[in-house]
């Protein structure tokens, strides 16, 4: 349920549900949904959600189709740190101004996430960071969240982002998305590949929190694809835990 719960993600899809000519029809789109979660009702995540804070800060670039997809994971990382995501649309040649002022801040060290292929010899070269100096700015990581097509067309069509440099992330131990699977090995799902961004600027607690929620919602998800009721384990206990500290 929302209640007077809200979010930069939130907020940006009641602002395209707003706009939208016709309806988006995903599949089960015969279940009641949670407004927030847009889980079953009866799977409902919003009572397990811990609010954190962090350091880093995150910046979800969405593609339009994805703010409406009951999959999309982007939307848990707004969930549990509300005060340092934003979330904007894409756009190849008009991005929000609100955004290109956000990259340009010279408080922020911005890094986009997305897994540069540097035997691409057609592409744009970038500035690869492996290493986050402690100097003081804010790590903003600016994820690209579609599907694996729709971020590479994001990225390599967005002129405005062709001077902020890509992030190397660590190596992934865990591949835990139920949903949506890649081809390629090194592609994650959003909530993934922001977890190792948090686990890279030293914030573990809240690393592991969002793949604790990550796979929480994996097992919400599930349960609303299969129509029973989620059981509760040990996540659940987990995330309860968090909403304590």
């Amino acid at each position: 349920m929302v209640g007077e719960y809200s979010n930069q993600y939130l907020q940006l899809r009641a602002q395209r549900l707003a706009l939208s000519t016709r309806e988006f029809l995903a599949r089960g789109k015969s279940v009641v949904r949670c407004e927030a979660c847009q889980l079953a009702v009866f799977a409902c995540l919003c009572p397990w959600r811990p609010e954190l804070a962090a350091r880093s800060e995150f910046v979800l670039l969405m593609h339009t189709d994805e703010v409406f997809k009951p999959t999309n994971t982007g939307r848990l990382i707004a969930d549990i740190l509300p005060r340092q995501t934003h979330a904007f649309c894409w756009s190849r040649t008009q991005p929000a101004p609100e955004l290109l002022a956000l990259l340009s801040d010279p408080q922020r060290r911005c890094l986009i996430v997305f897994p540069v292929d540097a035997s691409d010899a057609s592409a744009k070269p970038r500035q690869l960071i492996a290493e986050l100096p402690d100097d003081g700015k804010i790590n903003t990581f600016v994820v690209l969240d579609g599907t694996w097509k729709q971020s590479g067309r994001m990225f390599h069509l967005s002129r405005w982002l062709e001077n902020i440099p890509c992030v190397i992330l660590p190596e992934a131990l865990v591949r835990g998305y139920a949903v949506r699977k890649s081809h390629q090995e090194h592609y994650l799902s959003t909530a993934e590949a922001a977890s190792l961004c948090l686990e890279m600027a030293g914030e573990p607690r809240i690393a592991n929190a969002l793949q604790d929620y990550f796979q929480l919602f994996n097992v919400h998800y599930l349960a609303t694809r299969g129509a029973v009721a989620p059981v509760v384990g040990e996540l659940h206990k987990r995330m309860e835990a968090y909403k304590k500290a």
